[in-house]
């Protein structure tokens, strides 16, 4: 199920990712939305490849991107891509290989398919994840966090700069990285053992690096122990933890117990 989609879908990042290397080395333009949020001509030009590839062999498919104006009609649909045109654009115009395209398919509120292409590195991570995404560590009540040693921690540079790194247990290596997308897609293939955000995120930036992980047996939830659900009417998540199962419960466990 959903590998004419996946299929597609990898063609289609592909296809953006020659555009983006092309304007990146003949020189791109960008701008800022709101605050310090960055946009650029090139995230633009890949929310135009991508939707239209994406949504003319899927008519019926919702549609949500971080650069194309939002609407009620997604919210009608059982099937929603959602999109971010170039996840780390501050990455990429300062030349960073920490940026990627990141695509994602929710059926009734599960990512079921993510892509997360990093033309940079020539990185391709993708996978059809399971139908539910069950987990859930909102009841827990015992000490765990005692037997975690050394682990390797991907948090936004942004993040560690500003010193938000919540308080973690044992002895992390902690490793600043661009991508929200890129890091979960990192965890997704054992290149790190746990990525996490207190901050809020939107759908688009976690959406695909979900679909990722949850396909590779990773547990996924927002900081307060809640699976995540896509497709909602206000596109926000409260922030997330992402780790193998056992690892997650005891990382949840301590945040919980810290912040009584």
């Amino acid at each position: 199920m959903y590998e004419s989609e996946l299929q597609i879908t990898i063609e289609s990042v592909h296809k953006a990712g020659i555009e983006i290397l092309k304007m990146r080395n003949e020189g791109v333009r960008y701008g800022h939305k709101s605050g310090r949020e960055l946009v650029s001509e090139a995230d633009l030009k890949v929310s135009e490849i991508l939707r239209d590839s994406l949504t003319t062999p899927f008519p019926d498919t919702g549609w949500l991107s971080e650069e194309d104006a939002d609407t009620a009609d997604r919210l009608q649909k059982e099937r929603v891509w959602i999109v971010d045109p170039i996840d780390g654009t501050r990455e990429f115009l300062q030349g960073f290989p920490e940026y990627a395209i990141s695509v994602a398919l929710a059926v009734q509120g599960n990512p079921v398919l993510g892509v997360v292409f990093n033309p940079a590195t020539k990185e391709t991570f993708s996978s059809i994840s399971p139908a539910k995404n069950a987990f859930s560590n909102k009841q827990t009540n015992s000490m765990v966090s005692e037997g975690l040693n050394e682990y390797t921690v991907l948090i936004s540079r942004g993040e560690h700069q500003f010193r938000e790194v919540p308080p973690l247990p044992g002895t992390p290596t902690i490793i600043p990285l661009g991508s929200v997308a890129y890091r979960l897609a990192l965890l997704s293939t054992g290149k790190a053992d746990l990525t996490l955000s207190w901050h809020a995120r939107k759908e688009w930036d976690v959406a695909a690096g979900t679909a990722l992980c949850l396909g590779n047996g990773i547990q996924v939830t927002d900081f307060l122990g809640e699976p995540l659900k896509f497709n909602q009417p206000f596109p926000s998540i409260r922030g997330f933890l992402a780790a193998n199962p056992e690892m997650h419960k005891k990382i949840h466990e301590f945040q919980d117990l810290s912040y009584r």
